[in-house]
């Protein structure tokens, strides 16, 4: 139970929690008639992005709250 776990999680999540808040806030621009594949591209490549980081966020949080064991009990 790492301290550094707990806060390097809520770090990630806050940082895909503000990606988020930019790509729904410019949202509006996405969507108009002279919207390039460049811009689409981006926009997934965000999505992507926020999905990582709040993955990361969630990983790290779940490691302070189960200890950061590693239990390879399969292994032969």
């Amino acid at each position: 139970m790492n301290v550094k776990d707990f806060f390097g999680g809520l770090f990630f999540i806050a940082i895909a929690g503000y990606f988020t808040y930019v790509l729904v806030d410019s949202m509006s621009k996405l969507f108009i008639d002279n919207t390039t594949t460049w811009q689409y591209f981006v926009a997934f490549f965000r999505v992507a992005l926020i999905i990582f980081l709040f993955n990361l966020g969630l990983s790290l949080m779940k490691r302070f709250f189960v200890g950061g064991t590693t239990k390879n009990g399969n292994a032969r």
